[in-house]
């Protein structure tokens, strides 16, 4: 499923340009940040547009996507060195953060939590739990109420192909996830988050602050 996701977002960024309009996920969670916890890493950046828009905000990003025409794309529109070095073309699941990110810092995921399996998921709730310099975490990612559950072929719980894969997330069992290691700051569950065309799909929203370990 993973390399399946891999071909169909580098087909789909071969011929996309940059939509310099970010999403209304980047304006919700800019309202949460502030000039101590700037630095934001976005996890599956896609064509980065939210990043262009943390640019003009004058916060710190980084990107990971795992597409290379995307992160290619991205890098012809940066004009500064140390920006393009910025964006790194690799999973964020084996994402070394704290090799690569120097003090506190955030996690965005924007439609990138349904792409990835249980598996995997717990392998990144892991690996972010034992990070001792983030700060938060933004998800905005599909509900198990969305009107796409249930299309495609079934591969899992919850988990459905068609030209690609997605897991529909369910919001109790995430919530119950991410309290082991973060403190749950705004929660909501609906549709109206993401209207795009005749589309609106029911998504969920979290902002969870990372629990200081001891």
């Amino acid at each position: 499923m993973k390399q399946s996701n891999k071909k169909y977002w580098d087909n789909f960024y071969k011929k996309k340009l940059i939509n310099y309009k970010p999403s209304n996920f980047a304006l919700f969670v800019n309202k949460f940040l502030n000039k101590k916890y700037t630095k934001v890493v976005d996890v599956g950046c896609g064509n980065g547009k939210d990043l262009f828009y943390f640019k003009k905000k004058k916060i710190e990003f980084y990107g990971i996507e795992l597409s290379k025409n995307a992160t290619s794309l991205i890098k012809k529109q940066l004009d500064k060195r140390v920006e393009k070095d910025k964006i790194f073309n690799e999973s964020f699941i084996n994402f070394d953060y704290e090799k690569n990110i120097n003090g506190i810092f955030s996690i965005y995921s924007r439609f990138t939590w349904h792409t990835i399996n249980n598996k995997n998921e717990k392998i990144f709730l892991n690996k972010i739990s034992n990070i001792s310099n983030l700060k938060y975490l933004f998800i905005e990612t599909r509900s198990n109420k969305d009107d796409l559950y249930g299309y495609g072929k079934k591969v899992g719980k919850n988990e459905f192909v068609t030209d690609h894969y997605r897991r529909f997330i369910d919001s109790k069992e995430l919530l119950n996830k991410l309290r082991k290691h973060f403190k749950i700051l705004y929660f909501k569950e609906s549709k109206g988050f993401s209207k795009f065309k005749n589309e609106d799909p029911c998504l969920i929203r979290v902002i969870a602050e990372k629990v200081a370990s001891f």
